[in-house]
């Protein structure tokens, strides 16, 4: 049986699958490391290892260790995340970590180092992968967040998207932090600075549907209020007509008033427009929607 992907692991692997500048590469991995790194020391010197629950993100984080430095590598299967089910992959990798952490610039701040739009969108990319989710496309309740154990590193990714005018949120859930956005069109912004165009065209496609959905349903549930509204008045104009037909009060009327309980009586649902018309039509005699409106007062007053 084919599992369905959800929209938030498409988004990483249209991440893992797109085309970077060196810069780029150099970007995401130096965002994943800060973010993921953990270091193991055993009888044969030091590994780094790096974990996710989706296989791909590890081949990516793996092809970009050997696309630019000389390493070597190992991918294994870790077992079941017990909180949430999910498969654990790990990358294990093994080389000259020294040449790496200055090639890098792992010892600096990210403020120091991120500085170029290349630079910053490849960190995102990189922070999302490693620490990030969003809700589904087709989810009434938009959100996407970026989770961290590092306040400082997160409070870095804040800073960039400000300069990108994107609001994003710094919060915590118990002993960890996260950065949220709940707004649809800064979650728009967001897919489309980090590149993963096929996303933001789905998340916009189904706001689109799921808006006008919502637009159409408000307007037929304030037809069917009208209706309801008119169909009421209708229905006491009828009462209060069939009370005075036979009545001296009513035969003195004029004539026009006369032909408006005329029609009233056989057009209990139409409204005030529409008897103005059925005068023209009927008895070729022109009134306004005003003056069928005095007449319904008129008739009320009685």
């Amino acid at each position: 049986m084919e599992i369905k992907q959800t929209f938030s692991e498409k988004l990483k692997n249209e991440l893992c699958s797109n085309l970077y500048s060196n810069q780029a590469q150099k970007a995401i991995l130096y965002s994943f490391l800060s973010n993921s790194l953990s270091i193991s020391l055993t009888s044969k010197g030091e590994i780094w290892e790096l974990r996710s629950q989706f296989f791909f993100i590890i081949k990516f984080m793996s092809d970009l260790f050997i696309e630019l430095y000389d390493v070597k590598k190992s991918v294994m299967f870790t077992g079941i995340n017990k909180i949430n089910n999910h498969r654990i992959y790990m990358l294990r990798v093994t080389g000259n970590f020294q040449q790496i952490i200055t090639d890098l610039g792992l010892s600096k701040k990210p403020i120091d180092l991120i500085k170029k739009p290349v630079q910053m969108k490849g960190f995102l990319v990189g922070a999302f992968l490693s620490g990030g989710s969003i809700s589904s496309s087709t989810d009434r309740r938009y959100h996407l967040e970026i989770r961290s154990n590092n306040v400082a590193y997160l409070l870095f990714v804040q800073t960039i998207l400000n300069k990108f005018n994107i609001s994003i949120t710094l919060s915590q859930r118990r002993n960890h932090y996260f950065l949220y956005i709940k707004k649809s069109y800064d979650i728009s912004d967001f897919l489309k600075l980090i590149g993963a165009n096929n996303s933001m065209l789905e998340f916009e496609d189904t706001k689109i549907s799921r808006d006008l959905f919502t637009q159409m349903n408000r307007l037929n549930n304030l037809d069917i209020s009208n209706i309801k509204k008119t169909t009421s008045a209708g229905n006491k104009q009828i009462e209060k007509i069939k009370q005075i037909m036979n009545t001296e009060v009513y035969k003195k009327q004029n004539k026009k008033f006369k032909l408006f309980c005329q029609l009233r009586l056989e057009n209990r649902d139409a409204s005030l427009s529409e008897l103005s018309k059925l005068f023209l039509e009927k008895y070729n005699i022109k009134i306004n929607r005003t003056s069928i409106n005095h007449y319904v007062i008129k008739l009320m007053n009685f």
